[in-house]
């Protein structure tokens, strides 16, 4: 079976970016930065990163677009880091570190193919969340370090916002041809059953609820925390998927990745959403449709992933990182209903 991409996403999924090879990342760095040292490729689902060690000079990363990125989504997300370094020095996120020329992105040829958008930003250090292992302190600190960068985010605005983008939610029901890769016919029931879910008793209430820029993927590769203290958040990365849409739905896509534990199945979501009202407390409505939102962004990850495994078997094993946890977490979450995920997230995620 044969399923293809929603044609109004755009090509930065659709097509895979032109290699890019250490040599050329080393080269624009000492030409447009005036930098030396090492480069380590790192994982991305789009773009080509590099891990820069500098001869004395610090660390960053390497950022080269996809050639289909437009300038305007790279500047966008360049003035959000601006903007939250502005408003809340302390939030860990990188900054933007302009080329000689003065320049916080610029687009030139890597290896004869068409024109590529470059930023380097600084590294942030630290163990990703997804080899740290899981507490409750964690899962309450991370809910507290989402909520500060809603905040830091809520007085920015930049065109890009209103890109049209795969990974948004409300969206979720446009990736339905996708699940034709899911070979599974009972996992393929259970995907469309989340999205029925989302379109009966989610999408009517999102027109309604507070909107702003989020930054729309804290999945557990995007977040760092202290390598000595696992429950301390270091930074957040990969701001690449940032969107204006309601922020209910940033907070969603966070407790996705609180894996369901032993015991309740929402239990570490409602202990990251306890800590996320602690600084931003939630309406009755955001509360009402956060059970479908998760299962919806769920189904989103899954749809995505199996379309992309199959168009790109050199990313199979990054795209599909996290199966194992997606799907237990669907299984489980089928099997309770709506209502009682809501008297759960109301009795269980109350700020202490």
């Amino acid at each position: 079976m044969n399923a293809a991409i929603p044609d109004a996403f755009g090509d930065t999924l659709a097509e895979d970016a032109p290699h890019v090879s250490t040599a050329d990342a080393l080269a624009i760095l000492r030409q447009h930065y005036g930098l030396t040292g090492t480069a380590r490729p790192l994982p991305g689902e789009r773009d080509h990163n590099f891990h820069i060690q500098t001869d004395g000079k610090g660390e960053f990363v390497l950022k080269i677009s996809h050639p289909a990125e437009k300038a305007g989504f790279t500047d966008f997300q360049n003035k959000a880091l601006d903007h939250i370094l502005a408003v809340d020095p302390t939030l860990p996120v990188p900054s933007v570190r302009k080329s000689l020329q003065g320049e916080a992105q610029f687009a030139v040829s890597v290896g004869g193919a068409a024109a590529r958008i470059i930023r380097l930003v600084t590294y942030l250090p630290g163990q990703l969340l997804s080899r740290s292992p899981a507490s409750a302190a964690q899962d309450r600190n991370l809910g507290i370090f989402l909520a500060r960068l809603g905040r830091a985010l809520r007085g920015f605005f930049h065109p890009a916002a209103g890109s049209d983008l795969l990974w948004d939610i409300r969206k979720v029901a446009k990736t339905r041809p996708m699940m034709a890769h899911i070979t599974d016919a009972g996992r393929r029931a259970m995907v469309e059953r989340a999205i029925d879910a989302f379109e009966e008793h989610a999408a009517p209430v999102i027109p309604k609820l507070r909107a702003q820029i989020v930054h729309n993927d804290m999945n557990s590769y995007n977040v760092v925390m202290d390598a000595s203290r696992p429950e301390a958040v270091s930074g957040i990365l990969d701001f690449g998927d940032m969107i204006h849409a309601p922020l209910i739905c940033d907070l969603a896509i966070g407790a996705v990745y609180r894996w369901p534990a032993e015991g309740h199945p929402l239990a570490p979501a409602a202990r990251f959403v306890a800590g996320y009202q602690s600084v931003q407390p939630l309406e009755v409505e955001e509360i009402g449709i956060l059970f479908n939102l998760i299962r919806a962004r769920l189904a989103l990850i899954v749809n995505i992933a199996t379309w992309q495994a199959e168009r790109f078997p050199a990313k199979r094993d990054y795209v599909l990182r996290h199966g194992a946890e997606v799907w237990a977490s669907l299984e489980r979450l089928d099997g309770l209903s709506a209502i009682d995920a809501r008297s759960y997230f109301l009795d269980h995620s109350n700020p202490e």
